[in-house]
């Protein structure tokens, strides 16, 4: 019987539910609401859970006058309540979706929806690949982070690939000669564009946004100084040195 009074709760008509979104970080805690002020006598909460795959699981709770509090739950287990409070450990792409929350006290019944949005950010870096091309990735971000160069050219390759967290890696190539080169990576989670340059210029200088010039194409240099860099530059500034032996 308890169970046929969760399913009427569940498929009651929620159309004049207040809505609000929040916005989680994928590998954070994400705390939700059920609204109100009125934790100390409630008599019935349930939790709808729809995820964005489809999805579904219900928390709900009954304060019942002769069998005393009863609970029903076959959310995750990384999913926590108390009180009117849902906590989300460890969030990851999959909790996106739509929390429905019903609770009952002596002041009413309150209907709260609460569309959860989650964010992952991606890992950055430009590179030098096997192919002597420049190669931009941005790793695990959540949506795919979007990439481009500056100066444009017709020559620039995308891949992206959608790893098994959900989470999107997206590879950019582009192609180069000598110029001076710019990536630039967007995503929700980056306050201001990320950018990262690259010079290689006929007076055998290479450096990236830092603007540090390298001039010693025995390699002595690089050595002296390969602590202060990523090893994806020492390469590069490798790969053009074998190319422009002469300089």
């Amino acid at each position: 019987m308890y169970l046929v009074a969760v399913l009427l709760l569940l498929y009651r008509d929620v159309s004049s539910a207040d809505v609000t979104v929040v916005v989680g970080r994928k590998g954070n805690s994400t705390v939700l609401q059920c609204g109100g002020d009125h934790e100390d006598n409630i008599s019935g909460l349930i939790w709808k859970i729809h995820h964005i795959n489809n999805s579904l699981c219900i928390f709900s709770y009954a304060d019942f006058a002769k069998r005393g509090p009863t609970i029903y739950n076959n959310c995750s287990t990384r999913m926590t309540f108390t009180n009117i409070t849902l906590t989300i450990q460890n969030t990851q792409i999959s909790d996106r979706g739509n929390y429905t929350c019903e609770r009952s006290c002596h002041e009413g019944t309150f209907i709260t929806t609460t569309i959860l949005q989650v964010l992952a950010q991606p890992s950055v870096s430009l590179d030098i690949n096997s192919n002597g091309s420049l190669e931009c990735r941005a790793n695990g971000g959540f949506p795919a982070a979007e990439i481009s160069w500056n100066p444009h050219s017709d020559d620039i390759n995308i891949t992206k690939i959608k790893d098994l967290d959900d989470t999107w890696t997206v590879i950019s190539t582009y192609k180069f000669n000598g110029d001076n080169v710019t990536c630039l990576v967007s995503h929700p989670t980056i306050v201001n564009v990320w950018s990262q340059s690259i010079v290689l210029s006929g007076s055998s200088k290479l450096s990236t946004n830092d603007q540090r010039p390298f001039t010693t194409p025995d390699g002595s240099l690089m050595d002296n100084v390969c602590g202060l860099l990523p090893v994806s530059l020492k390469s590069l500034m490798q790969h053009y040195w074998n190319r422009n032996p002469e300089q």
